[in-house]
């Protein structure tokens, strides 16, 4: 009984001394926490250390900004603005005007080809625009003819005398119908002098009422052939009038056949009019190729004297005033890209500027290995600074929310990675920092969306956040 009673003595004291021992001295994991040691991937410093440092503290929280998705993109030509020009018709290339890199406007003439076909369009086609101008001649003439008898008409209506009719023709443009109204009309004329002639002789009693009689009825018969004639050259210049128009306008339907010949080949009336008026120098009609749209000659893929069809590519035209740039968007984001959102696109060589456009397209179908969908933008490019196959960096606007965001000050690169420190709670008493490595998006307005890495509600270094990756710096150099 007395020896358990010494064993139970020993023990307790034994065991009294490992207590004493293990409040009296650090476990060897804290001895690691010592001042100006380091942890991986934490930092200590006392409280004169954070002062001096100007260390601030702050949690990180919700923000309303613009989120932005950013991918990479390429920038393409847009092929609603790009074109192989081709001759309508075959042909030999008789002159190449266009050279590669030119920037050439609308209906620019880039070549001409010698073709034996046209030349029969074009020989009708003069034909048919000479009878027109006949034909609208002769219809003008015709509206004068007009407008002159029916002034004569008008003058005998109102019971004009035939010294003032004859005056007027005189002037008067009226063909031949001229004299068949002069006739009657000199007729008239001289029943009227001969009716007054004799009613003065009866006044004299030199001449019979018979007479006077007889010269009256001489003057109303002339002056009926004459008003017969009048109405009858009127009914006939009707006549010819009608018949001056039917004329004009089947020369003018002729014609409009002719140049529906040359729409045939897709001609303009531009390129008509320069056809037809160009002068024989080849002996045969030469067809002007045209630039269809403003542009830059990108492929020249003709020379002089090449034989040429309708499937011959002669030039590549581009109009570059606007690019397209194709980015690709995770399935996961596809909900957010709408039609119209605006984006952001940045490119090497012009780093330091942004070039803004809008989403035109996206994808209906989606790349089952990638799980990504292609979408299109559409950029305003006026300096032609984007270039097709240029690489871009492409930041979409997918509207303003509450994000997680931080400062910029709060944020370090360190290699490849963005890190942030973030406070650790008590119970040191200065402070403890753990570095971490975070996944944020586009700076709006000095901060930065937290994709991962970080919660809300964390307290992160918000200045002075150099001095700790200093610090880090150097205690991986002092174990080194």
């Amino acid at each position: 009984m007395k020896k358990n009673l010494i064993l139970i003595t020993i023990s307790m004291i034994v065991a009294g001394f490992f207590v004493w021992r293990y409040y009296s001295s650090p476990p060897q994991s804290e001895v690691k926490h010592e001042e100006g040691k380091k942890e991986e991937g934490i930092i200590r410093l006392d409280e004169e250390a954070i002062k001096s440092a100007d260390i601030v503290v702050e949690e990180a929280g919700k923000r309303e900004i613009n989120n932005y998705i950013t991918t990479t993109g390429e920038v393409k030509a847009n092929t609603e603005n790009e074109v192989y020009i081709t001759p309508r018709i075959p042909g030999k290339v008789v002159e190449v005007k266009a050279r590669l890199g030119d920037d050439v406007n609308n209906g620019e003439i880039l070549a001409r080809v010698d073709s034996v076909e046209t030349e029969e369009i074009r020989a009708g086609f003069i034909g048919a625009a000479a009878n027109l101008k006949a034909a609208e001649a002769n219809l003008e003439k015709e509206r004068l003819l007009y407008d002159n008898k029916a002034k004569i008409v008008d003058m005998v209506k109102k019971g004009v005398k035939s010294e003032e009719a004859i005056n007027f023709l005189k002037d008067a443009e009226l063909g031949k119908a001229k004299a068949d109204i002069l006739r009657p009309l000199t007729r008239l004329e001289l029943a009227e002098s001969n009716q007054k002639r004799e009613r003065e002789l009866y006044q004299d009693n030199i001449s019979s009422m018979k007479e006077v009689i007889a010269a009256e009825k001489e003057y109303t018969g002339a002056r009926i052939e004459f008003q017969t004639a009048v109405e009858e050259m009127f009914l006939n210049t009707k006549q010819e009038i009608t018949k001056a128009e039917a004329e004009y306008m089947s020369a003018k339907a002729r014609m409009e056949e002719r140049r529906e010949h040359f729409y045939h080949y897709g001609f303009s009336d531009t390129e008509i009019d320069e056809m037809i008026d160009e002068p024989r120098k080849y002996g045969h009609a030469t067809i002007p190729i045209i630039a269809p749209f403003k542009g830059r000659i990108v492929e020249r893929l003709v020379t002089v004297g090449q034989v040429v069809d309708t499937s011959t590519k002669l030039f590549k035209l581009i109009d570059l005033s606007t690019v397209w740039v194709w980015a690709n968007i995770y399935e996961k984001d596809l909900g957010r890209v709408k039609k119209g959102q605006e984006v952001l696109i940045t490119v090497t060589p012009y780093s330091d500027r942004v070039f803004t456009g809008r989403i035109t397209y996206l994808s209906d179908t989606l790349d089952p290995a990638t799980r990504m969908i292609k979408v299109r933008a559409e950029l305003e490019n006026p300096e032609r600074l984007l270039k097709p196959e240029m690489f871009a960096t492409v930041k979409i606007n997918v509207g303003r929310g509450f994000s997680l965001a931080i400062p910029e000050s709060a944020i370090q690169r360190e290699g490849e990675n963005t890190i942030v420190f973030v406070a650790l709670p008590p119970p040191y008493k200065g402070g403890e920092f753990e570095k971490r490595v975070v996944s944020i998006g586009t700076e709006v307005d000095g901060y930065h969306q937290v994709l991962s890495g970080l919660k809300e509600g964390e307290r992160i270094v918000t200045k002075g956040a150099f001095t700790l990756k200093s610090e880090g710096l150097k205690g991986l150099m002092e174990e080194e």
